[in-house]
């Protein structure tokens, strides 16, 4: 399995998409950086920008009137539909990469990363490095638990048998 390369943001371009936010769609803004729709956006969000164009603001109708709103039971922000998503497939690259793993083992770790990662963003974690080695450490630490118990059962096994 290969894993793509990320460039990293140069100042430049970070400079270059807060001039361009406010008046480029983030289609436009990706063309002229050479990077993906969903990475500009990424980015805008962690700076706080908003990619509408002020055409986009100036054409948008009047606001109704506020009706009372309803408790939502899951809120998708950005950090939920793009960080999470990558953060989880960035993780699974690098276990896969530190040690060849069974199909079935990289599905179970896929649903293990899946919990965990979710639950750090629950406790208010966004940022995505940190949500890469958090998952990698969690998966690290279930996987010397579970050797831990392996050699426990195997070590009682060998007494009882010693015994008999």
């Amino acid at each position: 399995m290969t894993v793509a390369r990320r460039r990293r943001w140069s100042d430049k371009e970070i400079a270059q998409i807060r001039r361009m936010a406010a008046e480029f769609p983030a289609q436009q803004i990706a063309k002229k950086l050479a990077r993906s729709e969903a990475a500009i956006r990424v980015q805008a969000w962690k700076f706080g920008l908003s990619l509408r164009s002020k055409a986009d603001v100036a054409a948008r109708p009047p606001k109704p009137a506020p009706v009372a709103k309803q408790p939502v039971a899951n809120p998708t922000r950005p950090v939920e539909l793009v960080v999470a998503p990558g953060a989880i497939e960035r993780a699974l690259g690098v276990y896969e990469q530190l040690q060849p793993h069974d199909p079935s083992v990289i599905s179970q770790a896929r649903k293990i990363l899946t919990e965990h990662i979710f639950g750090m963003i629950g406790q208010g974690e966004q940022d995505a490095q940190r949500l890469i080695v958090g998952g990698l450490a969690h998966l690290k630490a279930l996987e010397r638990d579970h050797a831990t118990k392996s050699r426990n059962v195997q070590n009682r096994r060998k007494q009882d048998v010693t015994r008999a």
